[in-house]
């Protein structure tokens, strides 16, 4: 399942529990250039990088991406018995609480790890000079088999200062028995979906769709894409986040996307209270047969797999967001929560690149995302998707719209959360709620 799951920040072989979600924990922790300039000092048990007692050329590989928690072994051994003379030293943290005052640490004493997972500050560590540019390293060719909507978020200036891992998109899972019993068909716009909705709730008396909002920046992924369907701009929102171009949280696309999303709560298109549901939750609405589709990541299939009765998850099918207007571009929210990065100051950079180059060859690639139901962010790997209902969601990727959902800039996830939660909760109208948003933006921002 996507969900990280706690455990000792140690290497943690034991069995998964479930816990926070892939996308829930980029909302937290570490934010821009603070994390470069805490000054904790390395702690005790932790192994600097550079050989064994052996001889052989250490590299030290940390992520929280337990997803893969078998994969990471069989991908190591499978390495170290092709070359023997690289130790792969691998600590998989069980989730970001423990994970992200570690790095931080090895970053402020000048011994990051030489390949990890830089979180929200890939783009924060290659301007500091701590992560390296492997669009230089591997060269353009390599870094262009990435899909680019995955590649933005860890670009700059160029530069490219992590590869994704596990992709991700966003549609509408659904119970087709729900929608045969209403009578309704699949909608390829947000007002044939109000319809829908509507239909749905009268013939069946269950609710239509489920939006969470609980932890409040995960209803960002719903409105997000909305902006880049107003305008067919997927920079937009990158635009929005980083200050560039002149963009505005209060400028009208803004205003139009949040103006979708106030129809869809008065029209109860959207079930209420999203404002306190968490993901758990949110998933037994539709597996219980409460609601008859689910907004969600391309995780929750798994999820389903794990929590769901076997006869749901045989049924259970996706469709793509609604789009704008009929014959227009189902933008959907996407990009690479989990990355690997490599040290710039590692003294086994080279080791570090070929176990990267290694990992992301495209069968083997292809296996680990396969093995662990995960999206790959390779296009490749994307055509040997086994899946059906990930492989469904993986298409939107590989047809191109991919839109961001993640906000970077300083200020920008908190701000435009705690304004969203207003407009979902009925507090704020669309006008005011992207007024709050510029002001906090612009307040947090200087």
């Amino acid at each position: 399942m996507d969900p990280n799951t706690p455990a000792s920040p140690n290497d943690s072989p034991g069995p998964a529990t479930r816990g926070t979600s892939r996308r829930n924990v980029l909302r937290t922790g570490l934010v821009g250039s603070a994390a470069l300039a805490a000054g904790p000092l390395l702690s005790a048990c932790d192994t600097p990088g550079g050989a064994t007692a052996s001889g052989k050329t250490k590299i030290r590989l940390w992520t929280w991406y337990t997803q893969q928690r078998e994969q990471w072994s069989q991908l190591i051994d499978e390495f170290q018995r092709t070359h023997p003379n690289i130790e792969v030293e691998n600590r998989l943290f069980g989730n970001t609480d423990s994970y992200l005052p570690a790095l931080q640490a090895t970053v402020s004493a000048g011994n990051p790890p030489d390949i990890f997972g830089p979180h929200v500050l890939a783009v924060e560590y290659g301007k500091a000079g701590v992560t390296a540019d492997l669009r230089g390293e591997l060269g353009s060719d390599f870094v262009s088999g990435f899909f680019p909507s995955t590649n933005e978020a860890f670009a700059d200036g160029g530069k490219q200062y992590a590869l994704g891992w596990m992709a991700q998109t966003f549609g509408l899972l659904y119970d087709p028995e729900i929608f045969r019993q209403a009578g309704a068909d699949v909608p390829e716009t947000w007002d044939e979906l109000v319809e829908t909705a509507n239909r749905i709730r009268t013939v069946t008396n269950k609710q239509a769709l489920v939006v969470r909002n609980n932890p409040g920046s995960a209803g960002l992924d719903f409105f997000l894409p909305l902006i880049a369907q107003v305008t067919d701009d997927p920079r937009l929102v990158i635009d929005l986040d980083q200050r560039r171009r002149g963009a505005r949280w209060d400028s009208p696309p803004v205003i139009e996307a949040l103006r979708k999303v106030e129809t869809l709560l008065k029209t109860e298109t959207i079930a209420p209270n999203g404002n306190a549901l968490q993901e758990e939750a949110a998933q037994r609405m539709l597996f219980t047969g409460a609601a008859a589709m689910l907004f969600a990541g391309s995780w929750v299939p798994q999820d389903l797999q794990q929590s769901a009765p076997p006869e749901f998850v045989q049924r259970c099918q996706v469709m793509p967001v609604p789009a704008w207007a009929p014959g227009h571009r189902h933008w959907t929210a996407n990009q690479c929560g989990a990355a690997l990065a490599v040290s710039a100051v590692s003294k086994n950079k080279q080791a570090a690149l070929e176990f990267l180059t290694f990992a992301y060859e495209s069968q083997r690639y292809a296996r680990i995302m396969n093995q662990s139901t995960s999206m790959p962010a390779t296009r490749q790997a994307a055509e040997q998707v086994a899946d059906p209902v990930l492989k469904q969601m993986t298409s939107w990727l590989v047809n191109g719209d991919g839109a961001p959902h993640i906000l970077f800039g300083k200020g920008s996830s908190a701000a435009a959360s705690n304004a969203f939660a207003g407009l979902m909760g009925g507090q704020a109208s669309p006008e005011q709620t992207a007024r709050a948003i510029q002001v906090e933006v612009e307040r947090t921002g200087r």
